[in-house]
């Protein structure tokens, strides 16, 4: 039986993290979940008792904040803590997923396609302006305070002043798109391998998550095993619909519970994102 891993990264809407829990519940599944070091009183002990099927690990807990390292570094957490078990996948999500496909169907699919890593590329060209999330320098994305936004673009500004790069004289392809994932047990060895490596590119950048498995890999044997990379076809990617036309910038579309049946239609596994559980309404 092949066995899957389910890495959660939560911070809020924990009644609804409840209804995720108990749709991924199957003897065939183990969740790890990572809640955010800034979530007061958890309810670890309640949590601990909604699947019954599957083992539910929690992680050590980081606090994360959106565009720092500290994002990276929770993924990292999350498959240190499901590797040594050995899945035969490897499913990253947020505590605002949810599958649209019953658990045999998830399972078939991978099945029927193992071997295949599922991850997004937003484009075949890497764009120059996506480089400076790693080439410079961000050291303020890390704080809460008002002014590390404006701080951290002054000193954007300085190091274009400076050339700095901290990729100078490295022969490294870049790739970047969106950081959900589902990756077999080879490849997620591979990243925690390259562990060194990922900190001392990635640390101190800015959304630099988004470039982390693309870059590890297109630079490697495993960007043959892609499955649909650039959108070809159903443009699956990684297997997640995430609708940002109706959302904003900073945020893509909630789902309601008239898209239920549209969401049911589309051959993705997963969708974000949910602040309630719009099927069993």
């Amino acid at each position: 039986m092949n066995r899957h891993a389910y890495l959660i990264m939560a911070h809020h809407q924990f009644s609804f993290l409840k209804e995720l829990l108990l749709a991924l519940d199957d003897e065939r599944n183990d969740i790890y979940l990572h809640i955010d070091q800034k979530a007061q009183n958890f309810d670890f002990t309640g949590f601990s008792h909604v699947v019954q099927k599957s083992s539910l690990y929690f992680t050590k807990r980081l606090n994360v904040h959106w565009g720092g390292y500290s994002q990276t570094a929770c993924e990292l957490v999350l498959l240190k803590a499901a590797v040594p078990r050995h899945y035969a996948y490897y499913h990253l999500l947020s505590g605002s997923d949810f599958p649209l496909k019953t658990q045999d169907e998830i399972h078939q699919f991978f099945e029927e396609h193992a071997g295949k890593e599922f991850l997004c590329f937003d484009t075949p060209k890497f764009l120059p302006q996506i480089r400076e999330r790693i080439s410079l320098y961000h050291f303020f994305r890390e704080s809460s305070c008002s002014l590390a936004e404006p701080a951290d673009m002054l000193l954007t500004k300085l190091q274009r002043l400076l050339h700095v790069d901290r990729l100078k004289g490295q022969s490294l392809s870049l790739q970047k798109g969106a950081n959900w994932f589902s990756i077999t047990h080879a490849f997620a060895q591979y990243v925690l391998n390259h562990e060194d490596w990922i900190k001392k590119h990635f640390r101190h950048s800015v959304c630099a998550d988004e470039l982390l498995l693309q870059t590890l890999a297109v630079n490697s044997s495993f960007m043959d095993q892609i499955f649909d990379p650039f959108g070809s076809g159903l443009s699956l990617g990684n297997l997640r619909y995430i609708d940002w036309e109706r959302g904003n910038e900073n945020s893509p579309y909630t789902f309601q519970k008239e898209d239920a049946e549209f969401l049911r239609s589309l051959p993705h596994l997963f969708a974000r994102k949910f602040d309630r559980n719009i099927f069993s309404c």
